[in-house]
């Protein structure tokens, strides 16, 4: 289960790469918590996967794979423990190029929710069941119910929220928790109150 301080703490901390967004950063620094060399191993694959395909320019070669690497670690801030297969520099020693990601996918299903999520969903609906996976699905369907809100203000059920996440897995087999997510008043005053704090700052 994920300490929700930890994910809490997450939400507020400054992206270090934005352009993979804001969940690609929790899951790896839900990775960080994992006290499980072999299974961080494993997911830091599937993060590397997800960051993949916000490159779809990029040629599969050994220049790729060590860019994606390199920036993996830097999003973790260094700290992620992990088998690397390429040297990994800090950015002080090594400027990494950053190549401008193309944003949103062509065949993006739902707009409103965002790329990344989606490509997140696909990437999940890969992974075995278990209680980090939901956790995770929890998490990323609480995002996307937040995500609709902002662009329509009238009130969502959670069924549909899983019922889209099921759409945009392309998986008929994904199995998706059945759980009460954020209220939608609670989200609708959290995102009321971040949109009066932008607008003081503009003036």
């Amino acid at each position: 289960m994920i300490d929700k301080k930890l994910y809490y703490n997450t939400l507020r901390e400054p992206l270090h790469l934005p352009e993979y967004g804001r969940h690609v950063q929790e899951m790896v620094n839900y990775v960080k918590t994992i006290e499980d060399k072999n299974e961080r191993n494993r997911l830091a694959n599937v993060i590397i996967q997800v960051m993949a395909n916000f490159n779809p320019y990029l040629k599969d070669n050994a220049e790729q794979k060590n860019k994606l690497w390199n920036q993996l670690a830097q999003i973790a801030n260094y700290e992620l423990d992990i088998d690397y297969p390429v040297p990994i520099y800090k950015t002080e020693d090594f400027k990494l190029k950053r190549n401008k990601i193309p944003y949103p996918l062509k065949n993006t299903q739902l707009k409103h929710y965002g790329t990344i999520s989606e490509l997140l969903v696909q990437k999940l609906s890969q992974l075995p069941d278990s209680e980090e996976k939901k956790q995770m699905l929890i998490d990323l369907a609480n995002h996307m119910k937040k995500q609709y809100l902002l662009y329509n203000k009238e009130a969502v059920s959670d069924e549909q929220i899983l019922s889209d996440i099921k759409r945009m897995s392309k998986n008929s087999e994904m199995l998706i928790p059945e759980v009460k997510l954020n209220e939608t008043r609670d989200i609708l005053y959290k995102n009321k109150k971040n949109n009066n704090k932008r607008n003081n700052k503009r003036k």
